[in-house]
């Protein structure tokens, strides 16, 4: 560098290096190596150039949650954090963005829903619901936020009996509406239709150009339309693509994936066959397909049926599966080959739960990681961090501001802001067995050796 010091570089170099940091931590650790270096990251600049982060896993909390807990695959690492207000009950109803960057949970109050940022704890209340929704919370919820702001929330519920029916609930809230417009209907097998009873992973949903694609069973789709009420007139079945003479549809386990990825609506089937050999030893054999939807309106019809997708179009993109929502990423962006996809899978009755990833191009799935101890749902969110870098003035100026921040929390009308503090998260990587003591060892030389163990 003739002699120069690193933290000379010019500024648009520095956004340059920095737009190609993907991972989120190291996109912090970046800005901090010192002022020239922060200053570069100025978000009032118009060349300001958008980083893509890679994907963190979120795990489904439950009602003993007390932290967040998230894993970064790509590099190995756990991390917790402990957000500013209790995690509520309802902490496992997610409502994502569409793209993942932003994810937040639902709670209900008699009717009046309220959307809680889980790392500010900022919240934001919804119109009320209608008063025949009461008790929808129970069901719990979960949605997406489309990018033109329309707020989608779903639930399923089966019914118990030899008719193998399902009732799907929804709720749309439209940019610009005080409004909920709620969809109801109770899904039966038509006639002729053979095993409709559905399993878990099988049930998705999502709301595409004024439709709602819903699925209860992975070769049965229905697209309704969303003005609401309960009648199923001017519903659609969609057609499904037909299986070659040498492909059963009689697989172990399904799960249905949804996402919208250039214009196109896609759906990723995955099915599992779990088989075991003379031996006992049971294996789960994967595969993946990619669906798109396709759309023929003409003036007496509209027909509807989903193509197998050319995976060579695939080449370039990542796909991230999960629940509530799913998502596509330009796999250039994060410097990784694309054609690839991943989600997580439990292998129960062990509940091992683990992330796969499936070449669409060689049509092969890989164990990618296992995940730590306490990741026991296959429910997890796929989330893209968006850190933020404060600007050096901001930071200069902020034991003035710590000392006006009680008096500006009081003239917030959403509540105070807090900022979460996530740490890196240490998973044991080995254990120690000791068999055969003699009965002369005492319990303190039992607690050296656990002491030792931890130490290391």
């Amino acid at each position: 560098m003739d002699g120069r010091r690193w933290s000379d570089l010019p500024a648009d170099v520095l956004r340059e290096i920095s737009s190609h940091v993907c991972a989120a931590v190291d996109f912090v650790y970046f800005h901090a190596v010192c002022k020239p270096w922060r200053s570069s990251r100025d978000p009032l600049s118009k060349r300001t150039i958008t980083t893509q982060f890679l994907p963190w896993l979120l795990a489904a909390a439950d009602k003993e949650s007390t932290n967040l807990r998230f894993r970064c695959i790509f590099s190995e690492s756990s991390y917790h954090g402990k957000p500013p207000m209790p995690l509520a009950a309802a902490a496992r109803n997610w409502v994502s963005n569409a793209d993942g960057t932003e994810v937040r949970y639902l709670t209900v109050e008699d009717l009046r829903p309220t959307l809680h940022d889980p790392f500010t704890g900022e919240f934001s209340h919804l119109p009320d619901f209608p008063e025949d929704v009461r008790g929808w919370e129970e069901e719990n919820p979960r949605g997406v936020i489309y990018s033109d702001m329309t707020i989608f929330l779903c639930s399923i519920r089966y019914h118990n009996d030899d008719d193998h029916r399902a009732r799907f609930r929804a709720a749309l809230l439209r940019p610009g509406s005080d409004k909920w417009t709620v969809i109801e209907r109770t899904l039966q097998a038509p006639s002729g239709t053979k095993n409709f009873i559905p399993r878990y992973g099988e049930f998705c949903a999502a709301y595409h150009s004024g439709k709602i694609m819903l699925t209860v069973k992975a070769t049965l789709w229905h697209m309704i339309r969303s003005e609401g009420g309960h009648e199923a007139g001017g519903d659609l079945l969609v057609k499904m693509p037909p299986l070659p003479r040498w492909t059963s549809e009689y697989y172990s386990r399904k799960y249905s994936y949804v996402l919208e990825s250039r214009g196109e609506l896609l759906w990723a089937s995955v099915k599992i066959d779990i088989c075991s050999d003379w031996h006992g030893v049971v294996t789960h054999e994967l595969s993946m397909t990619v669906y798109v939807l396709q759309v023929e309106a003409s003036a007496q019809e509209m027909k509807t049926r989903w193509v197998e997708k050319d995976v060579r179009s695939m080449a370039d993109r990542l796909l991230f599966l999960g629940t509530p929502c799913s998502f596509a990423v330009d796999a250039s962006r994060l410097g990784r080959h694309g054609g690839c996809a991943y989600f997580v899978y439990c292998r129960k009755p062990c509940d091992k739960v683990g992330v796969f990833s499936y070449n669409l191009l060689s049509d092969k799935a890989t164990f990618f990681e296992r995940l730590p101890q306490g990741w026991n749902d296959e429910r997890c969110t796929w989330h893209v961090l968006q850190p933020t870098v404060s600007p050096i003035q901001e930071l200069m100026n902020a034991r003035e501001l710590k000392k006006q921040r009680k008096m500006q929390q009081r003239a917030l009308v959403t509540g105070p802001t807090f900022i979460i503090d996530i740490r890196r998260h240490y998973e044991p990587c080995f254990k120690v067995m000791v068999r055969n003591l003699p009965p002369t060892v005492t319990r303190s030389a039992t607690t050296f050796l656990e002491q030792t163990r931890q130490c290391v």
